[in-house]
């Protein structure tokens, strides 16, 4: 058996923009995550591996005290020099471990997955009570303003979720700047008499997003084409024919909801999305026009596999079977 060492996720506070007066739901991802390394803890110690924890800040080094396995949370490959890796993914329960990273860069997610074993049935009725649960309580993994909260938005808009240019994603996976982004989709907008909404993301920082912030609003009004609604991130996607987003995991909620969803940028859910880019964006449109019933339960069978074989669910439900599984993993994972 081996001496592990954990290099384990450090909670930074939370710098989160929401409109004043706004009651706001809240999620604890922190205490998500803290789930997950119990759980992580509990299956390597069952495997008789002695487990070395540092939590501390990103700028302490490493203390692996000799330790011949290293697990790095919210890291890949192209991070540290470690055996694996662990994220929290689009919801705040559900995270990944792999060899290589996570998202775009999990090695389970380089070729489409097999779903041809998942039950439609099954995976409908899930999707269905994700969605509902959702839609129920208004959370998302950032802080969102309560439900209920949207103006009357027009019919037929897509609704387009920014991110932050400091996102991991957006350094690594992403062919298109946020800024670029912002002013494509809006000027496209414009052009074809589409109605895009945007949602400014709440990590959005007004000292350095400046430009991002101010993109966005200048973009809003002329042509009356464009709007700019800070709401519950569900009520959006509720309410949108399709979601165009780089990357975000907005894109995964979106499927959730049955949403149509182009992806400009590399991620893991991009198997059931449609490739986008400046050239297509009349094509993409055409994708979420013509969404079919057929698209639709191929996604809810991503999203199925996606929760019971890809990533683990610290849900309490789900805990059981996670901790079976990623067991299982790690036994296969550091195995001499």
């Amino acid at each position: 058996m081996a001496k592990v060492f954990l290099r384990s996720f450090y909670p930074y506070p939370t710098r989160a923009v929401v409109a004043p007066r706004q009651k706001k739901q809240t999620v604890s991802c922190a205490e998500e995550w803290r789930k997950f390394e119990e759980l992580l803890k509990a299956c390597l110690g069952e495997l008789g591996h002695e487990v070395i924890e540092q939590q501390a800040h990103p700028e302490t080094p490493d203390r692996p005290h000799d330790a011949r396995v290293k697990i790095y949370a919210h890291k890949t490959r192209r991070d540290a020099q470690g055996d694996l890796f662990y994220k929290q993914m689009h919801l705040p329960e559900l995270l990944t471990i792999d060899r290589d990273g996570w998202g775009a860069e999990h090695s389970g997610m380089q070729t489409p997955p097999d779903l041809s074993g998942i039950s439609r049935a099954r995976a409908a009725d899930f999707v269905a009570s994700l969605r509902a649960n959702y839609l129920e309580a208004g959370i998302s993994k950032h802080p969102q303003p309560a439900r209920g909260l949207a103006r009357a938005l027009p019919d037929d808009y897509i609704f387009i979720p920014t991110q932050t240019p400091r996102d991991y994603v957006q350094l690594h996976h992403a062919p298109i700047t946020v800024l670029n982004f912002i002013r494509l989709l809006a000027r496209w907008a414009g052009e074809r008499k589409q109605h895009v909404v945007f949602k400014l993301h709440p990590g959005l920082r007004p000292s350095s997003d400046d430009e991002i912030i101010r993109a966005v609003h200048e973009c809003v009004g002329p042509g009356g084409y464009v709007h700019c609604v800070e709401a519950n991130i569900h009520d959006l996607i509720a309410g949108a024919r399709g979601v165009f987003t780089i990357n975000s995991g907005v894109g995964f909620e979106s499927l959730i909801h049955g949403k149509p969803v182009a992806t400009f940028g590399n991620c893991d859910y991009k198997w059931v999305t449609f490739h986008a880019h400046a050239g297509n964006l009349d094509e993409a449109r055409a994708f979420v026009r013509d969404y079919s019933d057929e698209q639709r339960c191929r996604a809810e069978a991503f999203l199925f596999h996606y929760f019971f074989q890809h990533a683990y669910s610290v849900a309490g439900e789900h805990v059981a079977s996670s901790r079976q599984r990623l067991k299982d993993y790690l036994a296969r994972a550091l195995a001499p």
